[in-house]
């Protein structure tokens, strides 16, 4: 029988078995590009139409598109195409390294017109009316354009140039409210009356808040409050600033160094920290803080040229949180045989209360205890006594025991001083800035913290809202962060002081009035603990921030005074959301300094 089968041409046993050694050239993928997949993939569809399209599309809307069908890669299958080999290539790490981005202001001689730099680089500069047209100009890091003093009667000429992201703030006096207001309530149709602040795009809305009114009449009460000193007319303006350009500055400094320690503190008691009400006694602590030309170890370290630039934690924390005031404030600044000075002018430097404040205090009636000028001097006595309540007679002894300003130590209460010195980075890397401040010390703690101690107040109590019932209940944190809202930019300089003082630890006090109706008469509802470095973190505190401010009013002053001795003023004006520099004549302010 004949097999179907042809067994004539089969292999041997020494033969191989199996796909030949090569492949033919209708089954090579030479030219077929690796794409990735997964086993999550989704089969929806054969061809990427899209794809190609999309890739021309913005990268912003790029990035917030997402593959529906191919969850892991397929539809980018052309980035893996294959690619002559080079002979220097090797597999390295491409992805950007992050970087600290320092940005301040600078300033050049002659002109006024201020450049800003990022990265060594300017900015896009654009022009800035000053208030006499000279001197006015300075670097812009965003696409807004203000004209700041030709508005008395312009107010609404705002209105033409929103839509083309120019924020046009004419109107310092803003003469054209009421137009504002009325056209406000056509929502913002027509963007009249700049200066009233109602007239913004989208009707009832300011600052792209849509309560409006209340920060409207922040604004304009802060107006009526009187200016922290008179501008002469004399005196030069170099530029003004505005405050939320200062928000994108930014320098990161070194850690800086405790270069000496002097005085004494006592040791803090926790009594207050069981929240247990007890009655406020009146201080009879006397501190003695002299302002930065007139410290004695300060004028020797400048003598010995450790330093080319001297301040305070206070000053600096003033001009750090900056952005965050809302009241008038002022600074010297003046440079004595190569050296630059922060002074404060005495008793310019108060304790403020509920600064902001949706509606905060007035002066209207003077004889008020709830008037601004009278709540001020009762925080300031409230801080004072608190300070002195919560200190032992035990004394810790700093490194130099004795008061560098000579005065008597007869009192139990003591204070001492840090001298800290920072290194602020220029464009010469091996050329830094240097800069001594004085910070002070409230009191110790037996596990070796040196601490910084202030206090919050209470006017008004209510049965509803008294600290001395309610921080018992356990609402601190509620009651912390509503004094956070009305008072951002007193707790905000408390904190900065103490980072720069390199201060372990922060006591906040809570004080209220035994009675609505007399500011003679508190109690102590409690107080609280705080880390500098932690606190700062909560409250939204940028110390690179806060260092880009001070390092770029250091360098607009000084390319303007040039080499010689100078003078000049760092102003807030009330109600302006601007701080002028004013270059005034070297004698202005010895009686006040």
């Amino acid at each position: 029988m004949t097999s179907p089968f042809d067994f004539s041409n089969l292999p041997g046993t020494e033969d191989p078995w199996g796909p030949s050694k090569e492949i033919p050239k209708s089954l090579r993928f030479n030219d077929v590009p690796y794409a990735p997949f997964s086993k999550t993939d989704k089969l929806g569809k054969v061809a990427d139409w899209q794809q190609t399209r999309e890739d021309e599309m913005p990268k912003r809307y790029q990035e917030k598109r997402r593959d529906q069908y191919h969850a892991y890669g397929a539809s980018a299958a052309k980035l893996f195409g294959a690619e002559a080999e080079e002979e220097d290539f090797s597999i390295v790490d491409n992805n950007a390294q992050p970087v600290n981005k320092q940005a301040i202001l600078r300033g050049r001689r002659g002109g006024g017109r201020l450049g800003g730099m990022q990265d060594g680089k300017p900015f896009n500069n654009r022009r800035f009316n000053g208030r006499d047209g000279n001197g006015g100009n300075f670097g812009n890091f965003g696409n807004f354009q203000r004209d700041g003093n030709n508005g008395n009667n312009n107010g609404g000429n705002g209105s033409n140039n929103n839509n083309n992201n120019n924020n046009s703030n004419n109107g310092n006096n803003g003469n054209n409210g009421n137009n504002g207001y009325n056209n406000g309530r056509n929502f913002g149709h027509n963007n009249n009356g700049g200066g009233g602040g109602w007239g913004n795009r989208g009707g009832w809305r300011y600052n792209n808040n849509r309560y409006g009114n209340r920060y409207y009449n922040r604004d304009e009460q802060n107006k009526n409050r009187a200016p922290s000193l008179k501008i002469d007319p004399e005196w030069k303006l170099v530029t003004e600033i505005e405050l939320n350009k200062l928000t994108k500055l930014n320098l990161m400094v070194p850690k800086p160094e405790v270069i000496s320690e002097y005085g004494s503190v006592n040791y803090y008691n926790k009594k207050y920290e069981q929240f247990r009400p007890e009655a406020l006694r009146p201080h009879s602590r006397t501190i003695v803080s002299p302002t930065t030309s007139g410290d004695p170890v300060i004028g020797s370290y400048a003598s010995e040229n450790k330093a080319s630039v001297f301040a305070t934690d206070s000053i600096l924390a003033q001009l750090m949180c900056s952005v965050r005031s809302a009241y008038s404030w002022d600074i010297i600044v003046t440079k004595k045989n190569g050296t630059i000075y922060f002074d404060k002018r005495q008793g310019s430097d108060k304790i403020q209360v509920d600064e902001n404040a949706p509606w905060p205090p007035t002066d209207t009636e003077k004889n008020d205890i709830n008037s601004s000028t009278k709540l001020s001097e009762e925080a300031t006595s409230i801080n004072q006594s608190f300070v002195s309540s919560v200190l032992e007679p035990h004394v810790h002894d700093l490194d130099h025991p004795e008061n560098p300003f000579g005065a008597s130590s007869a009192g139990s209460d003591k204070a001492g001083y840090k001298y800290v010195k920072y290194l602020l980075p220029t464009d010469d890397s091996e050329s830094p800035l240097s800069l001594i401040l004085r910070a002070q010390v409230d009191a110790y703690q037996p596990e070796g913290q040196l601490i910084s101690v202030n206090s919050l107040n209470q006017y008004n109590p209510t049965p509803s809202n008294d600290w001395k019932t309610k921080l018992i209940t356990g609402s601190r944190g509620v009651i912390f962060a509503g004094e956070l809202k009305k008072n951002n930019n007193k707790i905000a300089r408390w904190t900065a002081q103490s980072v720069l003082g390199c201060l372990d630890s922060m006591k906040i006090g809570f004080v209220t009035r035994a009675s609505p109706k007399e500011n003679s008469k508190h109690v102590v509802a409690g107080a609280i603990t705080f880390t500098p470095d932690v606190l700062s973190a909560q409250i939204n505190l940028s110390v690179g921030n806060g260092w880009g401010i001070v390092k770029s009013l250091i360098d607009i002053i000084d390319h303007e005074g040039g080499e010689e001795d100078y003078r000049f003023v760092i102003f807030r004006a009330p109600g302006v959301s601007k701080i002028g520099v004013y270059k005034v004549p070297l004698d202005t302010f010895e009686d006040e300094l």
